[in-house]
């Protein structure tokens, strides 16, 4: 495949006008500040680094219905508080640079693989990685270490609440939103009837949707919203039957925290029929169990675990041999560089680049204030994080120019140091992270990704067989078989894209993947009810 080395498309803006920064950002604030009223008057501001690594738990899982998100929030601070405690105890332990290097590396690779697949963001795993891999180089003492964990556990646990807290005020929040951009996607579906791009999204969100319904409580909300979504599925399979302004209004509505739902326009008989289907969990082992399917042999993931943990290492390594104190940025930019293929990853290096020389610059203006008073850099931080969460979806080098000064002023927290050493140490480590990075992408293929996508063409060629059989006099299996038809195509796109944007790899088949598509598209009509 002919590689794509233009860079401008890497630094353009994204519109993105329902993303929950503000929900992000609003929770990051609150869990990081109560700790600061609370460390402030006994003047023990030295320990803020241990609250707000505690803190970021707060950042995830804000899409999440509240069921799951119970679940998954709480998963992601063990997992977030124990990643901590072996670092700090790795850090009172081993002495060995080295050896800290080395560990680092495994625990962002870890920390990367794990946290793509539990798809408990945005924002990706650049803030867990950066503060696992810099509590390695802490320098712990034993004495610390039960304070220093104890304070990360407690502020996860405080953060937990706070991503809790919405459901108090609007239990159904999220899944009323999942379903108000099926319908928005339906509506661009309708407009555009002859684009691929909005079939495919149209198919992701239906099947994000109907994902977000199987954890909703009240099944009689869910029955009013799973209507909306079936009016979606009709326009995936017949873009004509669309609506695209009363769709979009309709979005709103259901959007609109005190809004009645509106109607949906399918007829009593099918809704009625409708109530009678229940939404299945997943299956298999890998949608049960994502995370640890990540991580078994064989995965897609696999390439992308080694080019994360052994560039990270050499990076580090050579930082370290040049004389830099802080490998573990070397060992962050790397993480951070690598993408699941090696398009995305040769679109991040320009952002990262560009945003990290406007950061250190930042940080530089900052550092005079931040050095008047520890709760002032406390601030300066939480203010610097919320900000971050505005600009990296849409314009990752914006939001790098807030991510770096942030980490330069938590590294000050133990003491402060000279702002000319940590901005020559932080530029060197970004080039290394960089060169690392993309030399990995390029010595590591991820033939997985090919595979992968084969695997979910034979899949929809099945399920499309298998369409094709069901009894047209059974509502319930023909709901059942066009809800699989379409999370099938929606996993068959996202497999397709990661395929080919891993350049030099041997192509998928696209009559077949084609093919397979146009046939699934014709057995979902065919299991649509009459009229």
């Amino acid at each position: 495949m002919r590689p794509d080395l233009s860079l401008l498309p890497a630094l353009r803006s994204r519109r993105l006008p329902h993303d929950l920064w503000w929900k992000r950002a609003s929770g990051v604030v609150v869990s990081g500040l109560l700790p600061l009223l609370v460390l402030a008057p006994l003047g023990r501001l030295d320990l803020v680094s241990y609250t707000l690594a505690g803190s970021m738990v707060a950042l995830f899982t804000h899409a999440m219905p509240y069921r799951r998100r119970a679940v998954t929030a709480a998963l992601f601070a063990l997992w977030l508080t124990v990643g901590c405690a072996v670092a700090l105890t790795v850090s009172a332990a081993v002495s060995s640079t080295p050896a800290l290097i080395l560990i680092a590396a495994l625990l962002a690779a870890v920390t990367k693989v794990a946290h793509d697949a539990s798809r408990v963001g945005p924002p990706g795993p650049v803030i867990p990685i950066f503060l696992l891999t810099a509590m390695v180089f802490t320098g712990q003492t034993w004495a610390g270490l039960p304070l220093h964990i104890g304070l990360v556990a407690a502020t996860a646990a405080l953060s937990w609440l706070v991503c809790m807290a919405p459901a108090l005020v609007r239990p159904h929040g999220p899944e009323r939103r999942a379903v108000a951009l099926a319908l928005e996607a339906a509506a661009t579906r309708a407009d555009r009837p002859t684009d691929p791009t909005a079939r495919e999204a149209l198919a992701a969100a239906i099947t994000t949707a109907w994902r977000a319904l199987a954890d909703a409580g009240d099944t009689r909300l869910r029955a009013r919203l799973e209507a909306h979504v079936l009016s979606a599925e009709r326009v995936l399979i017949d873009p004509s039957l669309g609506r695209p302004g009363g769709m979009r209004s309709d979005a709103g509505a259901i959007r609109a925290a005190r809004t009645p739902l509106p109607q949906a326009p399918i007829d009593e008989g099918e809704r009625a029929q409708l109530r009678g289907i229940a939404l299945d969990r997943p299956a298999t082992f890998d949608a049960r169990h994502p995370v640890l399917a990540a991580f078994r042999p064989g995965s897609s993931s696999w390439p992308y675990f080694w080019r994360t943990l052994i560039r990270g290492a050499l990076a580090a390594l050579l930082s370290t041999a040049l004389g830099v104190g802080r490998p573990f940025w070397a060992i962050t930019t790397a993480a951070v560089i690598i993408q699941p293929n090696l398009l995305l990853t040769w679109h991040r290096w320009p952002s990262r680049a560009a945003g990290t020389i406007g950061g250190v610059l930042l940080f530089a203006a900052l550092a005079p204030i931040s050095h008047v008073d520890p709760l002032v850099a406390a601030l300066l931080v939480l203010a610097l994080n919320a900000l971050a969460e505005l600009f990296v979806p849409r314009n990752y080098a914006i939001g790098q120019l807030f991510v770096t000064p942030m980490a330069l002023l938590i590294a000050e927290f133990a003491a402060p140091q000279p702002t000319a050493g940590l901005v020559a140490d932080r530029l060197i480590d970004t080039v290394l992270g960089i060169v690392m990075g993309l030399a990995a992408a390029l010595a590591i293929r991820n033939g997985h990704l090919r595979r992968h996508a084969e695997l979910w063409t034979r899949r929809v060629e099945e399920l499309t067989t298998a369409a094709r059989a069901v009894d047209a006099r059974d509502p319930a299996a023909r709901e059942r078989a066009r809800r699989e038809l379409i999370a099938g195509l929606a996993r068959l796109a996202d497999a397709v894209r990661g395929a080919d944007s891993e350049w030099w790899s041997h192509r998928v088949d696209e009559a077949r993947v084609v093919t397979a598509q146009r046939e699934a598209h014709r057995a979902m009509a065919a299991l649509m009810p009459p009229g």
